[in-house]
């Protein structure tokens, strides 16, 4: 039993040595390849690898999976821009409507701004205006003017005879009047619907107007020489005037005063005088001579002014003359008296400069007077250049 056993198992001792001797690589012997055949065996490889990197990758390798976190876009919003049938239109943009009642300026017809008018001017404004509001104007509308009545005007203008609709013009006017005052006035207008509502231009509240401007010459505007013709000349005692005076009456020694022009004739300066008004008072203590002129509008600017003495005897000295000098002027019965000047024969003529600006447009009878500071004798009074200088 023993000996069956030992040689079953010897036996497949050698069974497995046989199979794992068949199981065995063979030797083979190592020989070196040539170099020709090394470079070109690489040669191949290197043209194998181009190829590979040349050839197009399959298409499976192009595709990605999408990011779990974005989402696909939607393939009718990107190829069209045509708005889909589940898009709305956005609504357009709506205008706000005109209030009911507006105006549009279109243009001066006439007096366009600036327009140079002499003191008292009459003119007509017109205005050619829009309705630019979305109610008909009617003839129950009326233009009407704002602020102070600087121009005159009417207190009201029917607008039309007919009807205005929205979008329509129509000329608009009114008959003005410039001031008496030179310098340059806007007189503000606007219209009014049939239930009292004033209305203009932009948003409803600005007005439209007429601008003009009041000239009025400069340099000598009233010559007292020139215009002593024309003026009421009285004499007197004190402060009453009781007696009428002939302007340039022959007689120089006329107990009652005398007011003429002279001319050439010798001053107490010394100087020969040009064209002159001689003034000599009633002959009596405080004896008194005047003459009040014409109406004179006072415009800004205006100053009085002349130089005042005495003519010179024939020795060529006054000797005692002295009197009072008074510019001033007459207005609803009352005296105001502007400039005083008291003078004694002295050899110098003395100016005067009273400025009226304050006293514009007021229309005044301008007086001169001369009053004898006590005796009369030798009052040879003269005014020189009296005028009323712009």
């Amino acid at each position: 039993m023993y000996r069956k056993r030992f040689l079953f198992f010897a036996f497949s001792i050698i069974m497995i040595n046989v199979l794992i001797s068949c199981n065995m690589p063979p030797k083979v012997a190592v020989t070196e390849p040539p170099v020709s055949y090394i470079r070109t065996a690489a040669a191949e490889t290197l043209q194998a690898q181009l190829t590979t990197i040349n050839e197009p990758l399959p298409t499976s390798n192009l595709t990605q999976s999408p990011s779990p976190t974005i989402s696909t876009p939607n393939p009718t919003t990107v190829l069209t821009s045509t708005p889909s049938a589940t898009q709305s239109t956005p609504p357009a943009h709506s205008k706000t409507p005109p209030p009911c009642n507006l105006v549009k300026f279109v243009k001066d017809v006439t007096v366009p701004d600036n327009t140079k008018m002499d003191p008292g001017q009459s003119f007509t404004k017109t205005w050619r205006l829009r309705n630019a509001g979305s109610c008909t104007w009617t003839p129950a509308y009326a233009l009407i003017f704002e602020g102070e009545n600087i121009l005159n005007a009417p207190a009201s203008v029917q607008l039309t005879t007919g009807n205005v609709p929205p979008g329509n013009e129509i000329d608009v006017s009114v008959d003005l009047t410039a001031p008496l005052i030179s310098g340059t006035y806007q007189q503000n207008f606007k219209l009014i619907d049939d239930k009292g509502e004033h209305f203009g231009l932009g948003n409803g509240k600005k007005p439209f107007w007429v601008k003009i401007k009041v000239v009025v010459p400069s340099g000598i505007i009233l010559d007292f020489l020139s215009s002593a013709n024309d003026a009421n000349w009285k004499s007197g005692t004190g402060n009453q005037l009781d007696i009428d005076l002939t302007f340039n009456d022959n007689d120089d020694g006329n107990p009652d005063g005398v007011a003429k022009i002279k001319d050439n004739q010798i001053l107490e300066n010394k100087t020969t005088s040009g064209k002159i008004l001689l003034m000599f008072p009633k002959h009596e203590s405080d004896g008194v001579i005047a003459g009040f002129y014409p109406g004179h509008l006072i415009q800004p600017g205006d100053h009085f002014k002349a130089r005042i003495g005495f003519i010179a005897n024939a020795d060529g000295t006054c000797h005692t003359g002295s009197v009072k000098f008074q510019f001033g002027y007459e207005k609803d019965g009352k005296i105001y008296v502007l400039k005083e000047i008291s003078k004694r024969c002295d050899g110098k003529l003395v100016p005067i400069d009273v400025d009226l600006s304050k006293r514009k447009g007021q229309t005044v009878q301008f007086f001169l007077a001369v009053k004898a500071d006590g005796d009369y004798a030798d009052d040879w009074a003269i005014w020189s250049s009296p005028r009323i200088e712009r």
